[in-house]
């Protein structure tokens, strides 16, 4: 019994310290009339931290456009990361990140990371932190090829609280390749967010994806996207 005893004490005394998180996005745009357009933008995050020192977290996105009926975006990503806690400033992070964007050239992305975090700034009104990582990628193409990518991966992420109910976000992520040097990537975005509540917030944003050497069947090197929605956090 005394081994059975310690392990529901360590559960307890492991759940005392957990921590659940959601967060919630959903925008739509439909428009009717002398040019019909929709479009649909999802967006879930959820998080568990345990121990104070342990986080893992779920994120999934789904968007969607058409104009006249006619698809011309569509892409979603799916991903898990797990964080360890070293000190107050500093952790370790590794994660796991599916995509798929036709319209960029590619059916499947798999992205591995594994890298540090480190807290430059940690205020009530303003949080600012940097990543420095490795990051493995496999690209399944829509030509049928299959491209096996090695990255250094930085990103920054700053967030400043303007007033009781409005704050601003900004990242900004960088993708060197470390095989072909032309073959890099730069992804950022910019947002607003006014809270109605403790719960619901409407929050604009404009992302900005770049690959510098873009897939066969891609467009253009650029995607930009400019969206408002209603994100609930609880």
């Amino acid at each position: 019994m005394k081994p059975l005893t310690a392990l529901i004490c360590a559960t307890l005394s492991t759940s005392a310290y957990s921590k659940y998180t959601n967060e919630s996005e959903l925008g739509i745009l439909s428009a009717k009339g002398n040019s019909d357009s929709e479009s649909y933008n999802v967006k879930e995050i959820f998080g568990y931290q345990w121990r104070d020192t342990d986080s893992l977290k779920f994120s999934g996105q789904y968007l969607q456009t058409q104009t006249n009926s006619i698809e011309n975006a569509r892409r979603w990503s799916l991903g898990l990361r797990y964080d360890r806690k070293l000190s107050n400033r500093t952790g370790l992070f590794i994660g796991e990140l599916v995509e798929s964007d036709k319209y960029a050239g590619y059916k499947q992305k798999y992205n591995s990371d594994i890298g540090v975090k480190y807290s430059l700034i940690k205020e009530s009104k303003f949080i600012w932190d940097a990543e420095l990582g490795y990051r493995y990628t496999i690209e399944n193409q829509t030509t049928g090829d299959q491209k096996k990518l090695n990255y250094i991966r930085a990103y920054t992420e700053a967030t400043k609280k303007l007033a009781e109910s409005i704050s601003t976000k900004l990242w900004f992520e960088y993708l060197p390749n470390l095989t072909t040097s032309s073959d890099y990537q730069m992804n950022s975005e910019f947002s607003i967010s006014a809270a109605f509540n403790n719960v619901f917030s409407v929050k604009t944003g404009y992302l900005l994806r770049y690959d510098n050497l873009a897939n066969a069947g891609a467009v253009t090197k650029t995607d930009t996207l400019f969206t408002t929605a209603l994100v609930a956090k609880f």
